[in-house]
């Protein structure tokens, strides 16, 4: 199958100027660095990795929300880092995002159904009033609101609610990709199944590719098809479900893996998780090399020189690591 967007080298830099008593000269923060990979129709990408890793910044990067420093996202036979901002613009309706924090990325100020109905104001500006407001009470419907409360506040929803209120402001333009940056991690468990539920439910009828980042590598397994490690800002390890957690070829992926909760009380504990040695590096100061080396049980005296490159362990699975082959 075709790819629907595909990133090549894409690298995400943030310039921190000089100032105060301890940053004399100006520093760049490599937040995501040299990531490629495809996504395609209908299908769900997971990016997964420890807070600070970039998962964020690739997903603002893909969306053009934070300029690369490098790199090319192509869509629809375009290089979106090489248009201009009104060209940008026009492709916002099917490039969309749902931001970690439901209530802060709603506008107080506007009732729901306004909230809704401004993607549809700004990309069909032609379309009359009362069919805008019945797609958006069709989508209130579709995410599971009813459509007599588009008159009402964010604030008088739960946080729950409110990520149904963003997952419907997303999906009534009728995009082709979501970039899901955490929807889930700030709610509670029961209602963190009820939106991933949805969220299944709205590709499965509509074929939108998920570009899907979390922490939580639970949540992953039951919501992708392919999944991509990061640790500061690099590629580790990406491949299909099924092989990555299955048999995952990185160190560092093996660690997160073994880090997973099992309710087994009868598996030994120093069977359940491997710890990683160290704390994690500074971003500003990233180790030479490959960067993982530093907390790798597997560093030899390469990997303080040389930065492994994504090699292929098996078809579509990769993995950056010098030694992936004794794991």
């Amino acid at each position: 199958m075709t790819a629907l967007l595909t990133v090549e080298h894409l690298s995400v830099h943030y310039s921190l100027p000089a100032g105060g008593l301890f940053r004399r000269r100006p520093l760049t923060l490599k937040a995501v660095d040299d990531v490629s990979f495809e996504l395609r129709a209908g299908e769900t990408l997971g990016v997964v990795g420890e807070t600070g890793c970039g998962k964020s910044s690739l997903g603002k990067g893909v969306l053009q929300l934070v300029k690369p420093a490098a790199g090319r996202v192509l869509w629809e036979g375009q290089d979106l880092c090489a248009l201009p901002a009104e060209a940008i613009k026009r492709c916002r309706k099917d490039l969309q995002i749902i931001f970690q924090d439901p209530l802060s990325s709603l506008n107080p100020r506007m009732t729901i159904g306004e909230i809704v109905a401004e993607p549809l104001e700004v990309h069909y500006p032609a379309l009359a009033r009362d069919d805008r407001r019945r797609r958006v009470d069709a989508m209130l419907e579709r995410v599971g609101l009813r459509p007599e409360m588009r008159n009402r506040y964010p604030n008088e929803f739960s946080g729950g609610q409110c990520q149904r209120i963003s997952i419907a402001r997303a999906m009534i333009s009728e995009p082709k990709v979501i970039v899901c940056d955490e929807p889930v991690s700030s709610l509670d468990v029961s209602i963190q199944a009820q939106i991933c539920n949805l969220l299944r439910d709205l590709q499965r009828d509509t074929g939108i590719a998920l570009l899907f980042i979390s922490h939580d590598l639970s949540i992953v397994r039951y919501m992708s098809h392919r999944v991509l490690v990061m640790y500061l800002g690099r590629v580790m390890e990406t491949g299909g479900r099924e092989e990555f957690f299955g048999a995952p070829r990185h160190p560092y992926s093996q660690a997160l893996i073994s880090a997973v909760p099992v309710p087994d009380p009868d598996r030994p504990p120093a069977e359940r998780s491997l710890v990683l040695d160290g704390e994690l590096p500074s971003p500003l100061d990233p180790p030479s090399g490959c960067v993982f080396r530093t907390r790798c049980p597997l560093a030899v005296p390469v990997c303080i020189t040389q930065m492994p490159p994504l090699s292929e362990a098996a078809p579509g699975h990769g993995v950056a690591c010098h030694r992936w082959q004794e794991t």
